[in-house]
């Protein structure tokens, strides 16, 4: 008995020396230092010129500089920096990247700081939207031109951690071109259509809106010539357009002052679209009629015409995109379908024939 005790302690201590000295096994290591989270660097500012005012764009920061999510976005400092354009750093080393953004932290000024709530208001979808007016700044360099700008951005986040500087958006401000005058607008059934006197010779894009306060984009690239039709339109509404003009040489980076804004009416009197790809399917003792849905079509009308005779209304207020006539006539009859608006306007007849039963 003695001797079973002893051999059950040498092994009892066998197996704790081995699990002390096993890796992995409950052992403590150096302790890890603590994750830092500070926001990735901006890498995709960018900088137009709209009439006298610098507007940059850049992505929402959403990432960890080590690649995770950013939930804690605090605020976006916005950096400016005035130097002749013949004393510019050139090159883009690693070094000469440093020797730019130290001089841009050491010379520039921090020129606006967006908090939470600015940063609500410059938020349009993933992108920033910013703009430095810069009627002051012309004013003050006014003898000291020509001045390029340089423009830089930074996050904070995480108690306050600064991300590394953004990629640094160049401006060399200009006059911008006059804007498009004798500016027209007609409405028609397939949109509104504008006209206008470029200047110089300059293209143009057109911005809209519904309250003539609060501007879009109607068109992605500049439009060379006249007319422009808006296909977007709604009838029954009132629309503000105002037109820019753009310097050719540059295509979006320089921007003029906008035209004064135009009210238009757009009066709902232009009927739908015809109904497209009717067909008559004749089945046992029935006419079976499909078609297409039109777009701004609220119901459709069926009509039915015999060889030898008128039109009857079968239905004034289909809905959906087919229409079964369970008494057809014998022989051949003419189908027509009709598309009808909200305000009433009723399109053109699409037409399809077929034939049921002997004929008479």
């Amino acid at each position: 008995m003695r001797r079973t005790t002893a051999i059950h302690w040498t092994l009892l201590i066998a197996v704790v020396a081995v699990s002390v000295g096993a890796p992995g096994c409950g052992r403590r290591g150096p302790p890890l230092p603590p994750v830092v989270r500070v926001a990735e660097r901006t890498r995709d500012l960018k900088v137009v010129q709209e009439g006298t005012s610098a507007v940059l764009t850049w992505s929402y920061p959403s990432m960890t500089r080590a690649g995770g999510p950013l939930p804690d976005l605090e605020a976006i400092e916005v950096w400016r920096l005035s130097l002749p354009t013949g004393q510019e750093p050139k090159g883009d080393s690693p070094r000469q990247r440093g020797i730019r953004e130290q001089l841009l932290l050491s010379k520039g000024e921090r020129l606006m700081v967006l908090d939470r709530k600015a940063l609500e208001g410059a938020t349009h979808g993933s992108q920033l939207t910013v703009r430095d007016d810069l009627r002051a700044w012309y004013q003050e360099n006014a003898s000291r031109m020509p001045l390029v700008l340089w423009y830089a951005v930074r996050s904070v986040c995480c108690r306050g951690r600064m991300s590394e500087l953004s990629n640094i958006a160049r401006l060399v401000p200009e006059v911008p071109p006059s804007p498009p005058t004798a500016v027209t607008a007609t409405p028609q059934a397939n949109g509104i259509e504008l006209g206008w006197t470029s200047a110089s010779g300059s293209p143009v894009i057109v911005e809209g809106s519904a309250d003539g306060k609060t501007w879009r984009r109607l068109t992605a690239e500049p439009v060379a010539e006249p007319p422009w039709r808006d296909t977007s339109a709604r009838q029954g509404t009132t629309t503000y357009y105002r037109l820019r003009s753009v310097d050719a040489t540059r295509g979006l980076g320089l921007i003029g002052e906008p035209s004064k804004p135009l009210a238009v009416a757009y009066p709902d009197v232009y009927p739908p679209a015809s109904p497209e790809n009717l067909v008559c399917l004749p089945e046992e003792g029935r006419i079976r009629l499909r078609w297409d849905a039109v777009a701004g079509a609220v119901e459709y009308r069926v009509f039915r015409k015999r060889p030898r005779g008128g039109w009857d209304h079968l239905e004034f207020h289909v809905t959906a995109l087919e229409y079964t006539d369970t008494s057809p006539p014998s022989g051949t009859a003419t189908y027509a379908v009709k598309a009808v608006d909200a305000a009433g306007n009723e399109s053109d007849a699409a037409l399809c024939s077929t034939a049921a039963g002997p004929l008479p």
